[in-house]
């Protein structure tokens, strides 16, 4: 009897190792999948070829939503690049929207070879174009002031002069920064991911004795001066009904004993904002009582992700969006790192989530309450059953289990698009801006100081704010740059991307 309980204990004891083996290798495979495969959530038909034409089909809609970059992971992937063919044509039309300089090739003896009359021009034609690159050229601009001396008048027998009023002054006086220059450094950095230390390299190749400390330094300056801009703008972002919220690291060197302080990051919704607008702001944590300190007494709804931080309990005043492609990004995750006749739930999982993408995209309405209405009219159903379907998996996987649980637990938020229009499906227009910022931290690696921290997020809300509202980023800072230097006060609003002027001087 004690031998068959002991038989019957190590096979228990086998059918356990046999299921942590297999937890162990598909959490292998999707540590692999994350690592080395591609950063996308398109997923391979060849992974899914045991399913039918018609399903294959309905499990590509809009599967390349893009996924956020893994930033817990630093790799290095070599890029295979393929030339894209552009259509006939787009050359041309590019070529004409540029300055025409035209470069004639005469004859150098205009004389007929063989009776010696003189040729007569009867036209030309053009045998090929290029693109022409003019390098930067530094020029001096001299600011004069015109005096000039009443003849008539001598008050207590002198002479009465009159100077010309100079109504501007350089932000950074006796130095090489001008506004010009100023708005070259921050679209470098900002748009461009140019590291300072590069940029001082560039400059002195071009003839310019700057370097990154002076350049560092104008640029935190810079931000302190644009912080009522920043200001003004989470002022009115945080008048919208929905907003979007996430959070990304950022490493500063003056932070001791921490190697993670955060960007926290918001923006307005696509649809039915009246501006688009991003906020960038600094912390040295990834604490709750930041988004307190963010939104303050707000009372809409934001989209974000799963992060427990963004909690009912602790702001119930706040009405909280859960993002699909987070929902979808688990199996999706799953799916690829399945091999092929397997996986089935996942794969039915994605296919049911695609759809809801799909029919969401066939809605028609006028406004973000009728939008609502539709969604509970016409894609209620779909969201139903891809819970339905989750109830019915039996004894899911670890990993598998794991994506129900998170579908599952986020499925009263992803509701409340049935009461409130203005919230999306997805939090990836965040996502996207944030990665600027990733580029850009790759690149410099880290901040050394918080101040510099600060400039940057001040700096990154105002691009991103002003690529969302079609602007040239240079002609932008070149042109706020400028109203810093008026000797008299410009209100604020003369600096937001959607004012007249900004749009008439600085739109693409």
């Amino acid at each position: 009897m004690d031998k068959d309980k002991r038989i019957e204990e190590l096979e228990k004891e086998n059918q356990q190792l046999h299921k942590k083996i297999e937890e162990l290798s598909e959490t292998i495979k999707l540590l692999n999948a994350r690592i080395f495969g591609k950063k996308t959530e398109k997923l391979d038909k060849n992974q899914l070829s045991f399913f039918s034409e018609a399903e294959l089909k309905e499990l590509d809609i809009d599967s390349d939503i893009s996924s956020k970059e893994n930033e817990e992971v630093e790799v290095e992937l070599r890029v295979v690049r393929h030339r894209k063919v552009k259509p006939r044509g787009q050359r041309a039309e590019f070529l004409d929207t540029l300055v025409q300089v035209d470069v004639v090739h005469d004859l150098e003896q205009k004389n007929c070879a063989d009776c010696h009359e003189k040729l007569t021009l009867i036209g030309k034609k053009c045998v090929y174009r290029e693109v022409g690159l003019k390098q930067p050229e530094l020029f001096c601009r001299n600011h004069y002031q015109q005096t000039y001396k009443c003849e008539n008048c001598h008050p207590k027998g002198g002479d009465k002069i009159v100077a010309g009023k100079v109504p501007t002054s350089p932000i950074f006086p006796h130095s090489y920064f001008s506004s010009s220059v100023l708005a070259q450094i921050v679209t470098s950095k900002y748009l461009m991911a140019v590291p300072l230390n590069r940029q001082a390299i560039y400059f002195k190749h071009i003839g310019l004795p700057i370097d990154t400390k002076h350049m560092a330094r104008a640029i935190i300056k810079l931000s302190e001066q644009l912080e009522t801009v920043h200001n003004e703008l989470t002022k009115i972002l945080l008048k919208n009904p929905v907003i979007h919220m996430d959070e990304t690291p950022f490493q500063v060197l003056e932070e001791k004993n921490r190697s993670k302080s955060y960007f926290w990051v918001m923006r307005t919704t696509e649809e039915f904002s009246n501006h688009q607008i991003v906020v960038f702001n600094y912390s040295s944590s990834r604490k709750q009582e930041n988004i307190s300190n963010l939104v303050g007494a707000y009372t809409g709804a934001i989209m974000c992700d799963g992060y427990n931080a963004y909690s009912s309990e602790m702001y119930p005043q706040i009405t909280y969006g859960s993002c699909l492609v987070h929902i979808r990004r688990y199996f999706v995750e799953i799916v690829k790192s399945l091999k092929q006749g397997r996986g089935s739930y996942a794969v039915r999982a994605v296919e049911l989530l695609n759809r809801i993408f799909k029919e969401e995209k066939k809605l028609e309405y006028q406004n973000a309450e009728e939008k609502a209405l539709k969604r509970k009219l016409h894609l209620k159903k779909y969201v139903d059953e891809f819970y339905d379907f989750l109830d019915t998996i039996p004894n899911p996987s670890s990993k598998l289990k794991k994506a129900v649980e998170y579908a599952k637990k986020f499925q009263p938020r992803l509701e409340n698009i049935y009461k409130i229009g203005e919230l999306p499906l997805s939090n990836n227009p965040i996502e996207q801006v944030i990665r600027l910022s990733t580029l850009v931290r790759k690149n410099s690696l880290f901040a050394r100081s918080v101040d510099g921290a600060k400039a940057s997020a001040i700096f990154y809300s105002l691009v991103q704010t002003a690529k969302l509202n079609g602007l040239d980023i240079f002609k932008y800072f070149n042109y706020i740059f400028s109203l810093l230097e008026k000797r008299e006060n410009v209100k604020v609003g003369a600096y937001l991307p959607w004012n007249s002027k900004v749009k008439e001087i600085c739109t693409k």
